[in-house]
């Protein structure tokens, strides 16, 4: 903008300096026309200035509605990159809430299943145990004064208890097929089972052992409340493996 008002006041007095000479050499030549040239100086002058300031007005608007338009742009960008900064701010707000919830719901889940498993005792244990691996069994000879369950390190028998020490049983005393060892770590049940031989002699067979989880027996045989019922009405028909052995003497 300062060089168009330089260039705007370096053509006004060129105009000037032009009339001026333009002056001089028409009072040489005519000299009565001296007024009449005047007068032209005059218009021309009038001319000039009247050129020069529109020019500068022209200029100044032109400055002002150039600020004007950078003004709103910059406000416009102002309000776009605001906006752009709300929004972002709202999406990671809600991301936000909703990993939390996602995260509480994971772990509702969690408590919820846990809840579901229940510290079941000794007993109880065997008895799931048994209706997974010998049901029939189970049902055929439970009530019986002879189906006992025995407590781990109470009554060694098998091999004078070298396999088995550490190992509840539950039993209808019969060969050594009748048994069913078994120990609770944790959520990790360990059973021995006596197995027969390939020619089908007991006296030949082995111990087979597996593994399975206490959580899979209870939620297999101990989540509804009749299966619940079945399952103690099972335990508290067990009698002591030392009762039987003392009176069995």
């Amino acid at each position: 903008m300062n060089q168009f008002n330089k260039d705007i006041r370096k053509y006004t007095i060129i105009l000037l300096f032009c009339a001026y000479h333009d002056t001089k050499y028409e009072l040489s030549l005519y000299g009565m026309n001296k007024i009449n040239t005047l007068g032209e100086i005059s218009v021309v002058i009038a001319t000039a200035l009247m050129s020069a300031f529109l020019l500068t007005a022209c200029g100044s608007q032109s400055s002002s509605s150039s600020k004007q338009s950078s003004s709103q742009t910059s406000s416009k960008s102002f309000a776009k990159s605001s906006s752009s900064k709300k929004q972002s701010a709202a999406s990671s707000s809600s991301s936000s809430l909703k990993q939390s919830a996602s995260s509480s719901s994971n772990s509702s889940a969690k408590a919820s299943s846990t809840a579901k498993t229940t510290k079941v005792d000794d007993k109880t244990a065997g008895v799931m145990l048994m209706l997974l691996v010998e049901p029939d069994y189970l049902k055929q000879y439970i009530g019986n004064d002879y189906f006992c369950y025995s407590p781990a390190g109470e009554n060694l028998l098998t091999d004078g208890g070298a396999t088995t020490a550490d190992y509840s049983y539950l039993t209808a005393n019969g060969d050594p097929t009748s048994f069913l060892y078994y120990k609770v770590d944790g959520n990790t049940v360990t059973y021995k089972m006596w197995m027969v031989s390939d020619s089908g002699i007991v006296a030949d067979g082995h111990f087979e052992t597996k593994t399975v989880s206490l959580s899979t027996l209870e939620n297999d045989y101990y989540v509804t409340q009749s299966q619940k019922d079945e399952v103690n009405g099972y335990v508290s028909q067990l009698k002591s493996e030392s009762d039987y052995l003392n009176q069995n003497k």
